[in-house]
């Protein structure tokens, strides 16, 4: 209640007295200072550490003001300003395709049903045949606002842009060109398709790139740009075993080439190699019976070439009586028969056995 001097306090302008009166005011200046404290901290809410190979993108009311790199970033509270923190354009972002991603029920594998809707991870090349794809994706953010206003967006649009594209490239290429299917083609064929699929990656990134601009054209931009296209190609399971078998078959029958050609050689270099032997060994017998004819000819020979003088009459008697006792020891019987006179002379010869 209040006292009659209570009143008269009040009615003076005095403040009042008493513990409930004390505690109203502490209380007060207790929550006028939380009040102050809660609007300073608001006001420096926007206070912020950009760490490195990051952005800072201030909004106000909505509408992008400024950016700004790594370092101290002051704004204005919220609502007022909004910071988004965004990786810098030269940092690569990872995104990996899930479309062609195996089924679970089947074990993993990469196997063709008999329906075709359930073969929608698998791809048609140019000479018919099917490959599957697995891929991971590396992007860059080009254009901050338009991939903020699209972030829920990007990633099923880059499914949609890598589908497209990966149909359209693949449709354009064999199998070989994709992966290695027949390693048993000759190596100017092997190299050309080795250069070929060094240049898929670069083919499906270009593609891509080229739809994200048609879309900036369009007014539907992502705000990013592939960098980097990382990519696991495969055949069906089934197809891969009869792959494997012939790959197996080939390579047995080169094998097999490669030693028939080796025995071939090896039959080839013994077979010169008896050649040049009997060769040598004609060429030597040769030789030396010439030169036994030369030796056993060589009275002849000397004989034939008419010695003159004294010297050809005693070589030719030489000759004679060395040649004519063996041959009359192999006749029968000799007759002599003198050319002047009638007188004949006969000799009995050995007889016969």
């Amino acid at each position: 209640m209040t006292t009659p001097e209570t009143a008269a306090e009040i009615r003076e302008g005095a403040e009042p007295s008493g513990a409930w009166a004390q505690s109203a005011k502490l209380a007060f200046r207790f929550l006028f200072l939380a009040v102050i404290l809660a609007g300073v901290g608001w006001l420096f809410s926007n206070l912020r550490q950009v760490p490195p190979e990051s952005r800072a993108l201030v909004y106000r009311f909505g509408e992008l003001v400024r950016q700004q790199g790594s370092g101290m970033l002051l704004a204005w509270p919220q609502p007022i300003e909004r910071i988004v923190i965004l990786p810098t354009e030269d940092r690569q972002l990872e995104f990996r395709i899930d479309k062609f991603e195996p089924d679970s029920a089947l074990g993993g594998d990469f196997m063709i049903s008999d329906y075709a809707r359930e073969n929608e991870a698998f791809l048609l090349t140019g000479d018919a045949s099917v490959v599957h794809l697995q891929a991971a994706l590396l992007y860059q953010i080009t254009d901050p606002a338009a991939y903020i206003l699209a972030a829920e967006h990007v990633g099923p649009a880059l499914q949609r842009v890598f589908v497209a594209s990966a149909v359209a490239v693949c449709a354009s290429r064999d199998i070989d060109t994709i992966l290695v299917a027949r390693p048993e083609l000759d190596a100017a064929a092997n190299a050309a398709s080795r250069a070929s699929r060094e240049q898929l990656r670069g083919d499906l990134m270009n593609a891509m790139n080229r739809r994200l601009d048609d879309l900036a054209a369009q007014g539907a931009s992502l705000g990013i740009k592939v960098s980097r296209v990382d990519l696991a190609a495969a055949i069906p399971s089934g197809a891969k075993s009869a792959f494997d078998y012939v790959l197996i078959a080939t390579q047995q029958a080169d094998r097999d080439i490669a030693e028939s050609r080796t025995g071939a050689a090896m039959t080839a270099l013994r077979a010169n190699q008896d050649r040049d032997r009997t060769l040598t060994d004609a060429d030597a017998r040769a030789e030396e019976k010439v030169t036994e004819a030369k030796t056993r000819t060589a009275a002849v020979a000397a004989l034939a070439k008419g010695s003159p003088g004294l010297s050809g009459e005693m070589l030719e008697s030489r000759v004679y009586y060395d040649r004519i006792g063996a041959l009359l020891s192999k006749a029968a019987r000799v007759d002599t028969v003198d050319s002047n006179g009638g007188i004949s002379l006969m000799l009995p010869g050995p007889v016969p056995k």
